[in-house]
């Protein structure tokens, strides 16, 4: 990219309130952009709702179109400038884009850049855009800056696990102002427009009017027995965004990775969209800029019903318990692994699409016999895997998975039961209708397989 071209872009786009562009800009030169194409006078429909809904009101003009930003990691054929010739990107490597609003104090709007720590971005979704009649396509984390008018952090953070939700497991697409109008019956504090800001009632409303009804996590009150990082990976694993919110402001975490210190102690950091700061920012949750975190806020799809907690603590306890009753020496050798204090293996939950679960079953290393047993299984749509990983492998970034248990995401909660689980020679299933258990065996023990909280190519 040419040494003007960035001055360029913050003075033409940067206006009143430069800093989110610049960091939209400086990571989208970190993971690899060379080139930069603007398209003129785009029409994007969340900059078109919050012009209707609030700038069309207002004494100061604002156009009702906007610019959108292509990144891409390679120069273009010089004759792309050519206007007798179509445009071609044959070769181009796309990186993703910026919407960016007329409005000089909040210039960033929807924005869908590539990861620069890929291992470490759990929430990926697929975007594809069409740019002068060729399509496009980037994998990464939505992201949108507040405009501190319809839209303040708050309805900054529900509308970008919004757009996830859309991309990623086909919920509807929700505009801004929907997400202004859901709090209109609910102003605990002040005008619903400028906002002055959501309360975490507000908050858990918002996401439950547009479809995506939220738990909602007091990280100071957990339950005996459970950690913020515990409760957070868990949704994180399933690709499933969570808004953190601390006494002054509102931010969404899509991934974490894990790292060694200097006395060799496990650290983990979170990846979070931090719409004041920009997209991308690794953060350590217990040294915040932002003060303590004090609520975690997590949109789910409708048709999950059981916190990810309650399915870890009914999916552990049956493998286990299967562990401890079966008579071989590979059953034994895994429970006496799992007594250790040391803690070698650890239990990791992932809410997944049970299609989802079965389609990657082959991909993710099961053998023949182990996939045609849970691929014949009945279960629900969306399914809770609880998984027994070893955690050297885990850290790795190999194969971990040692055993597992299937769990309906919509069982009732006072009458839990695994649908389906596996430990070393033997696979059982639960069929619902008919309250029996049926059994596979003998299967030989399996090396150890594929995380389903592994990040998968979307491409």
């Amino acid at each position: 990219m040419d040494e003007r071209a960035v001055p360029w872009l913050l003075d033409n786009y940067g206006g009143a309130r430069p800093r989110v562009l610049q960091a939209v800009i400086a990571h989208a030169l970190s993971v690899g952009a060379r080139t930069a194409v603007v398209e003129y006078r785009y029409l994007d429909p969340d900059w078109r709702n919050e012009h209707r809904e609030f700038y069309a009101t207002t004494f100061r003009r604002y156009p009702s179109i906007a610019h959108r930003l292509h990144f891409f990691a390679e120069s273009p054929d010089p004759l792309f400038l050519d206007p007798d010739r179509p445009a071609r990107f044959d070769g181009l490597t796309y990186l993703g884009y910026s919407v960016l609003r007329p409005v000089p104090a909040a210039p960033v709007g929807r924005t869908m850049l590539a990861s620069n720590k890929p291992s470490e971005l759990t929430c990926v979704a697929k975007d594809r855009v069409n740019l002068f009649g060729t399509d496009l396509d980037v994998v990464g984390a939505p992201f949108v800056a507040q405009d501190a008018q319809l839209s303040r952090c708050a309805q900054a953070t529900t509308w970008v696990t919004a757009y996830f939700h859309h991309l990623r497991f086909g919920g509807r697409r929700v505009l801004p102002g929907e997400i202004a109008a859901a709090v209109a019956d609910n102003l605990e504090v002040g005008r619903q427009v400028p906002s002055p800001g959501l309360t975490i009632g507000q908050m858990a409303d918002a996401a439950r009017s547009i479809g995506l009804p939220p738990l909602v996590y007091p990280l100071r009150h957990l339950a005996p027995g459970e950690s913020v990082p515990s409760v957070l990976c868990r949704y994180l694993n399933s690709g499933i965004p969570v808004t953190i919110a601390t006494r002054s402001h509102a931010f969404v975490l899509v991934g974490y990775g894990r790292s060694r210190g200097r006395d060799d102690k496990e650290l983990l950091q979170f990846v979070r969209h931090d719409d004041e700061v920009g997209p991308y920012r690794v953060v350590n949750w217990k040294l915040d800029e932002h003060g303590p975190w004090e609520y975690a806020i997590v949109p789910l799809p409708p048709k999950v019903y059981l916190p990810g907690e309650n399915a870890e603590a009914i999916g552990s306890t049956r493998i286990r318990d299967e562990l401890d009753r079966t008579p071989t020496e590979a059953a034994s050798q895994l429970l006496r692994r799992l007594d250790d204090p040391e803690r070698p293996l650890s239990f990791r939950s992932t809410v997944v699409l049970s299609n989802e679960f079965k389609r990657t079953l082959r991909e993710r290393h099961y053998p023949d016999d182990v996939a045609a047993a849970y691929q014949r299984m009945q279960l629900s749509r969306f399914v809770w895997v609880v998984e027994l990983t070893d955690r050297t492998l885990r850290d790795a970034g190999e194969p971990c998975v040692l055993a597992e248990a299937v769990v309906d995401a919509t069982d009732h909660v006072r009458d839990l039961h695994v649908l389906g689980w596996r430990i070393p020679g033997r696979v059982w299933g639960w069929q619902p209708d008919e309250d029996i258990q049926t059994v596979r065996e003998p299967l030989d023990p399996t090396d150890p397989t594929i995380s389903i909280a592994q990040p998968r190519d979307l491409a």
